[in-house]
């Protein structure tokens, strides 16, 4: 009997992989809270069968090898390996980008229910990784098999995360979201990122400053790798040193002291760079202290750029969140110049740091 769990980090694959209970568990580590998001044609070709000519980018590429060597090998479809295992589970954890790749994938099974019967969806309450696995495992969280409500919800919350505005994610906290348990949580978390109303910062650019101000210094101090102190988890560690890079080197900064950049795997890869800016003495400047007081906007001094889901956010297009969703201010004058350097840090980073780090 072939089972397969599925999750949607590496840290939780390999939980789940000591733990014994699967026989093959495949991490699918697409980053949706960051960035441009995939079109549909690279989505179905990431879950369509490996190709000669498609090496790379398929949702099988941090499988173990060794696992699916009885399998004959990596290059299955999404719905072939589904087919000829004899049981599948979906062990999505809490944090939002967990919650995303679950609806994409019930999304995807939504065309294909013949299939998605098979599938377990386990309801999982805390990440996999802050307890032993096997313990975990073996008493086995609450599961059940997918039925169409699942499918539908999954369907209904993609497309409303893909949309060119956060209108319908934002309409999702007036539906029973109930049948996928984590979905409520991700859908506000994922509202909190939006641009505050008073700050014009999402919740982890906010975090990061709130630390500074209560007397962290340094760099990896302001990171979203220390959960306990971070509070919120969207972001991963890269993406949480492009928001550490985008405070620092706006054209009006909220943080001083920045000795490094960007945020990168070369950075890291450099010694003496790492060392410059794991060394970095980091205060708030004016701009900063105002906006944690509540008395500025970083919008009104810096060019915004970046996406959030389906929506692209710009001075111009700022959509904002505070308990209720603010539509953009049709006066608001677009400030976008991407000839200044964080332009091309928020996105040129993002796929190649995060894919070197998961190889």
């Amino acid at each position: 009997m072939t089972r397969l769990f599925l999750v949607a980090d590496d840290p939780s694959a390999g939980a789940l992989r000591r733990s014994g209970f699967a026989d093959l568990v495949v991490p699918i580590l697409h980053r949706f809270v960051w960035g441009p998001l995939p079109s549909d044609a690279e989505l179905s070709a990431n879950l369509a069968q490996r190709t000669a000519r498609r090496k790379r980018g398929h949702w099988l590429d941090f499988a173990s090898r060794g696992d699916f060597k009885a399998v004959g090998g990596r290059s299955h479809s999404f719905l072939e390996l589904v087919d000829r295992c004899d049981s599948v589970e979906l062990w999505m954890g809490t944090r939002p980008n967990d919650q995303l790749v679950l609806i994409w994938l019930l999304d995807y099974l939504r065309d294909h229910a013949e299939i998605a019967t098979k599938i377990v969806l386990r309801h999982v309450d805390v990440p996999l990784f802050d307890a032993p696995a096997g313990r975990r495992a073996g008493r086995m969280m609450a599961g059940v098999e997918l039925a169409r409500a699942h499918l539908d919800l999954g369907h209904l919350a993609w497309q409303a995360f893909r949309a060119p505005t956060p209108q319908a994610w934002s309409d999702l906290l007036k539906q029973d979201l109930s049948a996928l348990p984590q979905l409520r949580r991700c859908v506000q978390e994922m509202l909190d990122e939006l641009p505050g109303v008073a700050t014009g910062l999402g919740a982890s650019e906010l975090r990061i400053l709130e630390l500074l101000s209560a007397g962290y210094q340094h760099p990896f101090d302001l990171l979203p790798h220390h959960r306990d102190r971070f509070q919120r988890r969207v972001y991963d560690y890269w993406e949480g040193g492009t928001l550490l890079d985008g405070l620092a080197l706006a054209r009006v900064p909220a943080i001083a002291g920045l000795a490094e950049w960007p945020f990168s795997v070369e950075m890291h890869d450099r010694r003496e760079s790492l060392e410059r800016y794991t060394a970095s003495t980091l205060s708030l400047t004016p701009l900063g202290k105002a906006i944690l007081a509540g008395e500025e906007d970083f919008s009104s001094h810096n060019p915004i750029r970046r996406w959030w889901g389906g929506t692209e956010l710009t001075n111009a297009n700022l959509w904002r969140w505070h308990a209720v969703l603010v539509a953009p201010d049709p006066g608001m004058p677009d400030l976008i110049d991407c000839r200044e350097p964080w332009c091309a840090i928020s996105w040129d980073m993002r796929e190649e740091a995060y894919s070197a780090a998961c190889a």
